[in-house]
């Protein structure tokens, strides 16, 4: 009862004070913003004084345009415009776990993780440091038959994207601190269980090259050093089987920027693809 009888007072009190509140107030924040004194909610459509409407997008907007441009020495680069303030630019490789040898098991897994490590013009503290200048991101991924790097941003940034991008892909310094390190990290998260058993289903329903983890062993990966993944490169990002594909930018300024720092790579064919089975 006392508690009933408490409670009840309280409520009393609470509508008392917000009806004086309410009396007393002179409109609060809303009043002192547009000078009006109403208690009324403002329409979704209300304009503050001296504010620039800008105009709406069209109810159709047509889609982009797809153009691809093959350089002499066979990378190429593909774009399609899009009517958005941001861009984004990728580098694919036709590389992946396929393409290992006994030599290089797990090169693939270690390569995405250093993919925006320290290279030859730039520490890892500086590439960090130039993508959150800008709001970018960036990242890196490798899958059984293609190694991605990819980065956003708005258009404005585009050259400084696709410059910094090449040169994560094409120069990295391969520092040994920075292996062990992320050697370690490698390591860690290949602990996870739900990871072995995605590769172990990936196994069970192919065979040949395909059938090639993702997930190298621990044995495998400290195997690894800077020459095996130099010449992993070498062998396997030939222009031939590089792209650079963008969108939300214009396709002749981005060929501008990108063939001076594509054009040296080697037009060989590199390591030959190895069969595939894939079962039913």
């Amino acid at each position: 009862m006392r508690h009933g009888a408490d409670a009840q007072m309280m409520n009393v009190a609470i509508r008392c004070a917000s009806t004086s509140v309410a009396q007393g107030s002179s409109g609060g924040f809303w009043t002192w913003l547009t000078g009006a004194r109403s208690n009324e909610i403002p329409p979704p459509d209300f304009t503050l004084p001296g504010m620039t409407i800008p105009p709406t997008l069209p109810d159709h907007v047509e889609a982009g345009k797809t153009r691809v441009t093959t350089l002499p020495n066979g990378v190429k680069i593909a774009s399609k415009t899009s009517a958005g303030s941001s861009c984004s630019v990728g580098v694919y490789v036709d590389c992946g776990s396929v393409y290992k040898a006994p030599e290089t098991t797990g090169a693939s897994q270690l390569l995405k993780t250093m993919a925006f490590a320290t290279t030859a013009n730039r520490s890892e503290l500086r590439v960090v440091r130039e993508i959150e200048a800008i709001g970018g991101s960036a990242k890196a991924s490798a899958g059984h038959e293609m190694m991605n790097y990819t980065y956003g941003a708005l258009k404005t940034y585009m050259p400084k994207m696709v410059e910094v991008l090449i040169d994560c892909v094409r120069n990295p310094a391969f520092l040994d601190w920075e292996i062990l390190r992320l050697k370690a990290e490698i390591a860690k998260s290949s602990s996870n269980p739900e990871k072995f058993l995605l590769e172990a289903l990936h196994s069970t329903g192919y065979s040949g090259a395909l059938a090639n983890p993702l997930i190298a062993s621990e044995y495998a990966i400290s195997k690894l050093n800077a020459d095996v993944l130099e010449q992993f490169i070498i062998e396997n990002y030939t222009a031939p089987r590089i792209v650079l594909a963008a969108s939300g930018v214009d396709h002749d300024e981005l060929v501008s920027i990108a063939e001076p720092l594509l054009s040296d790579i080697p037009s060989v064919s590199g390591t030959t693809r190895p069969f595939c089975f894939v079962s039913t």
